[in-house]
């Protein structure tokens, strides 16, 4: 008489039901996943509500090819900042172009082939990563502030130095506290840019190195600082 099911056999019997609710390679996944406690501390709440908020609104400023294709890229991408705040200056123009108190602005909704941007303002933006892609196309763009943009980091600038490496004259990223040398050493592919704005670039000797060879490799920027209060 056969008193129980071999182990074999019933390990393999589990291994087959358990196939038809995840691929073959994902158990150690499932069972990690399943074996994880659950952490409801005040603060793991919190961490986990802020990565969702960030996931929610990064998506929000994801690109959208038909506004692309209905705008053109320049139209396209002053929509997309002044609708989230930001302004706008076309060249040969001598107005900025920005949102109301009830976020009522005035651009065309057409594509408009002699519309070029030259000047983009986003202080104070709650601009991702995510939402640069948008400003992908825009050839001549001279001037370009990110004062206050607390969530621009260091991909964010080699993200930014890659699309204006040939246009960009001007650039602020004051108030950027997530920039660190890193980020500093990525904007050498500025190749026309003349003056950079930022925080105290004595913060650190790896800091002030970075900035001395940005200005070695590009002789006439100029970079400029807020006056130090101690």
């Amino acid at each position: 008489m056969q008193w129980r099911t071999p182990w074999h056999i019933t390990e393999g019997q589990h291994y087959r039901f358990l196939r038809t609710f995840y691929k073959e390679g994902s158990n150690r996944k499932l069972l990690k996943l399943l074996q994880t406690s659950i952490d409801l501390s005040p603060s793991s709440v919190r961490k986990w509500l802020e990565k969702k908020k960030y996931e929610r609104e990064a998506q929000m400023q994801s690109y959208i090819p038909e506004r692309h294709q209905m705008l053109g890229n320049e139209l396209a991408a002053a929509h997309f900042i002044v609708y989230r705040g930001g302004a706008v200056k076309f060249f040969n123009e001598d107005i900025w172009i920005k949102a109301d108190d009830n976020k009522e602005y005035s651009l065309p909704s057409q594509y408009e082939p002699d519309k070029h941007l030259q000047a983009i303002d986003c202080t104070d933006m709650n601009l991702y990563y995510e939402g640069l892609i948008n400003l992908d196309g825009l050839k001549q763009l001279e001037w370009l502030s990110l004062n206050g943009c607390e969530k621009m980091d260091d991909w964010c600038m080699d993200k930014i130095s890659n699309i204006f490496s040939h246009s960009l004259i001007y650039l602020d990223i004051r108030n950027c506290p997530n920039i660190s040398e890193k980020g500093i050493g990525a904007l050498y592919k500025l190749r026309n840019l003349k003056i950079l704005y930022m925080d105290d670039f004595l913060r650190s000797t790896t800091y002030e190195l970075t900035c001395l060879l940005l200005q070695e490799v590009n002789p006439d920027l100029e970079i400029m600082s807020d006056p130090i209060v101690f």
